[in-house]
């Protein structure tokens, strides 16, 4: 009963950080830089924010944290050199980038302006305090009787007011099975208008109809036990509480205001077009849909599949009837590529609620984020300087990609190579590892403070898992692939437990099982050992080129590292993820990620004393 109570009718805050936060602005040229490459700077606040808000793999327990700190450094000088020089080649222009920026972009315009127009107004009226105050005092155990009928509710209230037991009729209903025991509420652990009137009445007492979102209520009193003192954790709370609910009625206030007179709809038969092909696919593939706590989310790689189904006069079709820049139904489809379409259910009906849903949604946070832009909001440094975080980052990651792209092995270099080695092919190092996969940042988080605290990690994956492959463990995994998950299993040291990382299936947390150096094979036919030779050898050139290409940039860029700056910085060594929850809703990485690659500095400082630099 107590789950019905504060869990559904308790609003919390849109507004909300987990684990930790920095509000400050990064403003680089009012402080000491820790580096400059180029134009750009990296300033004290930068690193701080970066370093804390971000994972760090450890080799072992007698850690140098003073080698993570400048490993972790000259990682960022790389992304800043590599963003650079994305933006020199145009990369900054690409769909990939401005599909990926402008949706990270939108999440922090609208929590500007829910902070302009909800946050920066709270207060605790001391009214409000001195209420919460008393009746946090209170422990009230109590039951409830619930319908969504009107009539039905009032008629057992007449009942109860005429004689009737209110124990008798609760005895009758279904929602006695979540009640065999009572409920205790205080102040703060439900909706306040069931709270007014449950802490007006006396022990054996029974509330009036009190009608919610859901449907009506009535309460019964059992007893009520009262604290002497308060302490300052209660304290605490109460004007927590108060300022939630504050928050909670401006928010209201300011939704209603905003939103009234403005109408913005989808186009119905694309619409169906898109439920449609929808609904065709989950009911291919529903045999390959795995829940993770109940809910079922598909991303990139089913997206484009459904996208196949639709015709393409349909995808070049408005979609969105925004009065400017209107969304047709592909814009729309790169949207859920990037937020994932999530649902519980898989029948029919379901789903084309479920897809009406999610798109008046998406209208909603349209509007505000719109909204924010007209306003400027994009230029505050609040926004701006988080946002040129992300860009760097976003940039980066794309010069990589293409640096990989770009490495072509001929037949000739493959022969070389294998005649070379007599036909002895060096296989890559392997490894053997375990990972837990959610879409549920929370439970990412409460995987990680298992682990910190020792936790059985298999255990763990048992409970919290969306995914549980038993035969995981038991295989070898070449380490010569691509991506930020082989890159982190490479630098790990065995029994080692990282993450978060974001996969496509979800975030993980993944532990080192084992690490075996590669086995050398003989091979008799080049025509066999072909395709596994060009893997081994574009892998290494595309390694060996991406040191080289931000080695001769750092030279280029002339950069420079404060190392008393850098020695002054004191960091927290927690290896903790960090999220950050967003205004009108949704949740990201509080940074983005990035993988450790420090491996180019060596490569610069031997280009840099070739030159005599």
């Amino acid at each position: 009963m107590i789950d019905r109570i504060t869990s559904s009718l308790n609003l919390k805050s849109l507004f909300a950080f987990f684990v930790l936060l920095f509000t400050f602005s990064i403003q680089a040229q009012q402080k000491p830089a820790v580096a400059k490459a180029g134009a750009v700077s990296i300033s004290k606040e930068e690193f701080t924010k970066r370093f804390e808000l971000s994972p760090h793999p450890r080799p072992d327990k007698n850690f140098d944290s003073t080698q993570i700190k400048k490993d972790f450094l000259k990682t960022l000088i790389a992304e800043k050199l590599l963003a650079q020089e994305a933006v020199k080649n145009g990369f900054d222009k690409t769909k990939e980038f401005t599909d990926s920026y402008g949706f990270m972009r939108d999440f922090y315009l609208r929590d500007m302006l829910y902070t302009k127009e909800v946050k920066s107004k709270i207060a605790s009226p001391d009214s409000e305090l001195a209420v919460g105050k008393e009746r946090i005092r209170r422990t009230i155990n109590t039951k409830f009787i619930f319908s969504t009928d009107e009539a039905e509710i009032v008629g057992i209230a007449n009942s109860i007011k005429n004689g009737a037991s209110f124990d008798s009729i609760l005895a009758t209903r279904p929602e006695k099975d979540e009640q065999k025991n009572t409920a205790e509420v205080t102040f703060g652990t439900m909706h306040k208008k069931m709270e007014d009137a449950i802490f007006n009445l006396a022990p054996e007492q029974v509330t009036p109809v009190i009608e919610l979102k859901e449907g009506w209520y009535i309460c019964k009193v059992y007893s009520v036990s009262i604290k002497n003192s308060l302490d300052d954790k209660d304290i605490r709370k109460v004007k927590r509480v108060v300022e939630e609910r504050e928050e909670n009625k401006i928010y209201q206030e300011f939704y209603k205001k905003f939103f009234k007179g403005i109408v913005v709809n989808a186009d119905r038969k694309l619409f169906n077009s898109l439920y449609e092909a929808i609904d065709v696919f989950l009911k291919g593939n529903k045999s390959t849909l795995i829940p993770n706590k109940g809910k079922f989310t598909i991303y990139e790689t089913e997206i484009t599949k459904i996208r196949k189904l639709l015709a393409e006069k349909d995808l070049a079709a408005t979609f969105i009837r925004f009065e400017k820049n209107p969304i047709t139904l592909s814009g729309f489809l790169d949207y859920m590529n990037l937020a994932g379409f999530d649902f519980l259910r898989t029948e029919s009906g379901y789903i084309k609620r479920r897809l009406n849903s999610y798109i008046s949604t998406y209208i909603q946070n349209q509007i505000v984020s719109r909204e924010a832009l007209k306003r400027g909001y994009d230029k505050l440094p609040e926004v701006a300087d988080d946002m040129n975080i992300w860009k760097d980052n976003y940039l980066s990651n794309l010069m990589m990609k293409q640096n990989f792209k770009a490495q072509a092995v001929s037949d000739e270099e493959a022969y070389s190579f294998f005649s070379k080695n007599s036909g002895i092919i060096p296989k890559p190092d392997e490894v053997k590892f375990t990972k837990i996969i959610s879409d549920d940042l929370d439970v990412i988080q409460k995987v990680l403070e298992g682990a910190e605290k020792g936790e059985d990690f298999s255990k763990m994956k048992k409970i919290y898992s969306k995914t549980e492959n038993a035969l995981e463990e038991e295989k070898y995994y070449p380490l010569n692939q691509q991506g930020d998950l082989w890159k982190a299993l490479g630098s790990m040291k065995i029994g080692e437990v990282y993450g978060p990382l974001k996969l496509e299936d979800g975030f993980a947390v993944i532990k080192l099982v084992d690490k075996r150096e590669g086995k050398k094979e003989q091979i008799e036919s080049f025509e066999e050992a072909k395709p596994q030779l060009k893997g081994i050898l574009q892998t290494k050139k595309m390694y060996k080129e991406l040191e080289n290409t931000t080695a001769k940039l750092a030279i280029d860029k002339n950069i420079q590292i404060n190392e008393k700056v850098l020695q002054s910085i004191k960091v927290n060594m927690l290896n903790i993820i960090v999220y950050r929850r967003f205004g009108f809703g949704g949740q990201q990485l509080a940074v983005p990620y990035a993988p450790n690659f420090s491996s180019w500095f060596e490569k610069y400082e031997e280009l840099k004393k070739s030159l005599s630099l």
